[in-house]
């Protein structure tokens, strides 16, 4: 059996490197595009319409009468510039110039995310330097530009837009939720999905209706005088959520339809560009479940193996587990009791589980159950699976990101890395002693029940007020880790029984993850 795992994983990594390439090749293709860093050290994708990566677009200016309008772009929480690829391409196509950036704490930027939400302008530096650089750039119409954002985003192109005069659009996705500045927001277009919460529905359409003079305002109607810059619509777009709305065809043409009457851009008959990067990166995640199996045999035979333990007693641990976190959710529920994980979002659920791991690794002291020098046998064996296991993820997430999201580590980010899986260690390692037992089958059966119980107990966090509203959206990306890295431990635990090498690896994994993309305070 572990040949056959072994020759399909095989299989499945040469279909994975070539999808690879064929991402990197539409990557590099599609509309004219380049990587900048804006003023404040900020980074950027600045985007132009044309076919074709042709770079000369950046070297040879087109005369001002036919310069495109322009369009800054900024991404939701926990989120970064390369999520949006897809609706710059878009809009590009559409005939938009788009400088998409990474927000302070996101992404590749490496400027500190500001605390809280007592500043509604804390992003106001970042629009600010992505306008500027517009208004002064010679391959787009300065005088013509939109502010655009999704979720977070949103919120802060609407603050911006009512804090900086000669806008001409604010487009608002899934997001924005004050208007505190001086003026209203010019031409504004509130579009949410279908699935997006309550509370974004009403706030957004509370909004409109307040810049349209309207109680109850009627989607889809425009409200206003576009060409005295005071349209206002509201578009809900049917079949999708919070987080694929920008992916979607469907939001891209209301977004451009919106954009031609602001701009006054001719009536034409518009195909809504397809993205093939998408399904290749479907692709390459549905191969990468087929590829871990063959790495975790190659892990299990690295290092040394351990007695595999009876499945008796695998209830016994779920109950410990759900025991341990309910009583330590209290301890989270006004933050967690460091500062020492730079991570916004990320610290409190760590910290969390940190306590939780004690609190059960203490418990199994206690009752003699816990043996760390079994459990660590053979440290130099056991610290190379570990980095095998976690240097092969760094790798082989990096195609992922082209079009998900950027898993490149900033120096600060890797600092995070290191303490996050520090963080992570007891737990993942109370977590496998609790639950992984018996058969590869049956182990798999208990660590996956005690996953789904992980998964409720943030939702029930959230619902119970101990953790920000915001990791609810967080929390289908960690589940799908969790599945992801379970496909890997399974065939560890097959090959060697040795539940340290999986404790330590499903930290690094769930560490590069929170590193990758929780915004960061330092």
């Amino acid at each position: 059996m572990q040949r056959v795992v072994l020759v399909v994983s095989g299989i499945a990594t040469v279909i994975f490197l070539w999808v690879a390439v064929r991402l990197a090749a539409h990557e590099r293709g599609g509309p004219p595009h380049v990587d900048i860093e804006l003023d404040g050290g900020i980074p950027a994708t600045f985007t132009l319409p044309g076919e074709g990566p042709d770079r000369s677009a950046f070297a040879i200016p087109k005369p001002r009468e036919a310069r495109p309008p322009a369009v800054a772009l900024m991404h939701g929480i926990a989120s970064d510039r390369a999520v949006l690829t897809t609706l710059s391409r878009r809009l590009a196509h559409a005939g938009y110039a788009v400088l998409s950036f990474d927000a302070r704490g996101h992404g590749r930027n490496r400027n500190p995310m500001p605390r809280g939400f007592g500043r509604s302008d804390r992003f106001g530096a970042d629009f600010a330097a992505a306008v500027d650089f517009l208004r002064t750039s010679p391959f787009v119409d300065g005088s013509r530009i939109a502010v655009m954002g999704h979720s977070m985003g949103a919120g802060a192109a609407l603050d911006y837009a009512t804090r900086e005069s000669g806008l001409d659009a604010a487009v608002l996705i899934s997001g924005g939720w004050s208007t505190l500045g001086p003026y209203p927001p010019p031409n504004a277009l509130f579009i949410y999905a279908e699935a997006d919460s309550e509370r974004t529905k009403r706030r957004s359409d509370a909004i409109a209706a307040r810049l349209a003079g309207v109680d109850p305002i009627v989607h889809d109607r425009l409200y206003g005088d576009v060409a005295h810059a005071s349209g206002v619509k509201v578009v809900e777009v049917a079949n999708t959520d919070h987080t694929m709305i920008v992916a979607t065809a469907r939001a891209a043409a209301a977004i451009i339809d919106w954009l031609d009457v602001v701009f006054a851009h001719p009536d034409r008959e518009l195909d809504v560009l397809a993205d093939p990067r998408q399904a290749l990166g479907v692709t390459a995640g549905l191969l990468l479940l087929l590829m871990l199996p063959g790495l975790g045999i190659v892990v299990g035979r690295i290092v040394e193996p351990v007695a595999k333990r009876p499945a008796s007693g695998g209830g016994f641990g779920l109950l410990t587990l759900a025991i341990a976190m309910v009583a330590t959710a209290p301890l989270v529920a006004n933050g967690p009791p460091t500062a020492l994980l730079p991570f916004d979002l990320g610290d409190v659920v760590i910290v969390q589980l940190l306590l939780t791991g004690l609190a059960v690794l203490t418990a199994l002291a206690v009752r003699g159950e816990l043996d760390l020098g079994a459990v660590f046998r053979g440290p130099a064996k056991l610290a190379s699976g570990a980095l095998l296991s976690t240097v092969a993820a760094y790798v082989l997430l990096q195609p992922l990101g082209i079009i998900a999201h950027s898993m490149a580590l900033t120096p600060e980010r890797v600092i995070g890395f290191v303490l996050a899986a520090l963080g992570l260690l007891p737990f993942s390692l109370a977590f496998q002693i609790l639950l992984r037992r018996g058969s590869p089958a049956v182990a798999c059966g208990f660590a996956l029940a005690g996953r789904v119980l992980v998964i409720a107990a943030l939702i029930a966090g959230v619902s119970a007020g101990v953790f920000s509203g915001v990791i609810a959206l967080m929390i289908p990306a960690f589940a799908i880790a969790f599945l992801i890295f379970e496909s890997l431990a399974f065939t560890i635990y097959a090959t060697s029984g040795n539940l340290a090498t999986i404790a330590v690896a499903e930290a690094a994994w769930v560490a590069l993850i929170v590193a990758s993309i929780m915004p960061m305070r330092i």
